[in-house]
């Protein structure tokens, strides 16, 4: 049987400020925070509708290291939250190895941490 939260890449509840960008050439910038994040997507609250199917270019702030990760993704999915806020899910599109390794070792990181603030 499947089951519809079992994710193929394990995700930390993590905030941390992210910035997207649209790849379509309009350059606009849009600024939002992470609900939660793993090596294979992340999901964040932003104040604006983004289309399915669109194309971004991110840049993740993690308090540490201060040097920011960068990556390209497609939405997944977008719905309106309460108020002006809309929920976006975003697929990354594949990482090379340095990345992904990166990226893997910080969300496992951040896990350990949630692990150890639950005990």
């Amino acid at each position: 049987m499947f089951d519809s939260n079992r994710r193929k890449y394990p995700r930390a509840n993590y905030l941390c400020y992210l910035t997207i960008w649209r790849a379509d050439g309009s350059n606009e910038t849009i600024f939002a925070n992470t609900s939660n994040i793993g090596a294979g997507g992340l999901a964040a609250r932003i104040d604006q509708a983004v289309d399915p199917g669109a194309k971004v270019d991110i840049q993740l702030n993690f308090t540490n290291p201060s040097t920011p990760f960068r990556c390209k993704g497609v939405v997944v999915r977008c719905h309106k939250d309460s108020g002006k806020f809309y929920s976006i899910g975003v697929q990354f599109e594949p990482l090379g190895e340095i990345k992904f390794a990166f990226l893997e070792g910080k969300v496992t990181e951040l896990i350990e941490l949630e692990k150890k603030g639950k005990s």
